[in-house]
């Protein structure tokens, strides 16, 4: 029994490393494109970007066509101010504002409309409140005896506001004006992953995960933080995409469609994306 175990054992390595070396070349069915709408829109007082693209083949390399022509616009249906984006040609679509004036009111419901080729897609969202970051604490890290970069890392502190309502947060850290795409997304609900959190500073793991791991601040580099606020259905949708990304090795899940919250009046004609209006609280602080 042992003799026929161990064959056995060795039958799963030599089977094991050999699949490792086969290239599998899947062909898959090439779809019809479909419009991509990326609307997350805040309440800063900067330039507003909503990108229209075409969905593309999962393999490929190339960047998504651009959707040219369309009339985008955004209205609040709480007080009826309508906000009507301009065409960049490049599947952006702008709204440039004054340094005094804001599209966001906390509390406030939006309306996103998007009318191309004869179909209107829309969908809705209301902007909720954010917490804001008391302050940003830096420290000199050596480097580590395994590896690692010498240098600064960033927390911040920052406080949940109580209230009869759960809060979700979108926490996006800068480098020098650069956004940290490594470390995944820093979300969190309430100050924790839990209604128990009402109120209550930020953990460490998201406090100090505007810092990714991996990443330093060299002096003088600028930090960047800012807590924006997002519903339930895009907290849901955020943490879909997150397992999706890191969706891989030996017990990968079959990948799923992310949602969509945005609508088409044709029902034979399908749409992908996401609208969503943030609060916005930021923080900046050089590292020295």
């Amino acid at each position: 029994m042992k003799h026929t175990f161990n064959l056995f054992i060795a039958f799963v390595i030599a089977f094991t490393l050999s699949s490792c070396e086969d290239v599998i070349q899947v062909k898959l069915d090439k779809g019809t494109p479909l419009v991509t709408i990326d609307a997350f829109v805040n309440d800063m007082r900067t330039q507003q970007k909503i990108r229209l693209t075409y969905t593309d083949d999962y393999f490929s390399k190339t960047t998504n066509s651009p959707v040219i022509g369309a009339t985008v616009s955004i209205k609040n249906t709480t007080n009826g101010q309508l906000f009507n984006f301009t065409d960049n040609t490049n599947g952006d679509y702008v709204l440039n504002l004054l340094a005094t004036d804001t599209i966001g009111k906390v509390n406030n419901n939006y309306e996103l409309t998007v009318i191309y080729n004869g179909t209107t897609y829309t969908s809705s969202s209301k902007l909720n409140r954010t917490a804001q970051i008391d302050s940003l604490d830096v420290t000199y890290k050596e480097a580590g005896p395994f590896g690692g970069e010498a240098g600064y890392v960033f927390k911040f502190l920052g406080f949940d506001q109580t209230g009869d309502v759960d809060d979700y947060y979108w926490i996006k850290s800068y480098r020098n004006g650069v956004y940290f795409k490594t470390g995944g997304m820093n979300l969190a609900f309430n100050g924790a992953y839990s209604p128990a959190a009402d109120g209550y500073p930020f953990i460490p793991p998201i406090a100090e995960g505007i810092t990714p791991r991996g990443e330093v601040f060299q002096k003088y580099d600028v930090c960047r933080v800012e807590i924006h606020s997002i519903n339930l259905a895009t907290y849901n949708l955020l943490l879909q995409a997150q397992a999706q990304i890191s969706n891989s090795g030996l017990f990968a899940t079959t990948p799923e469609n992310i949602k969509t919250n945005i609508i088409s009046n044709n029902p034979k004609i399908k749409v992908v994306g996401w609208f969503c209006m943030s609060a916005v609280g930021l923080r900046e602080k050089v590292a020295q």
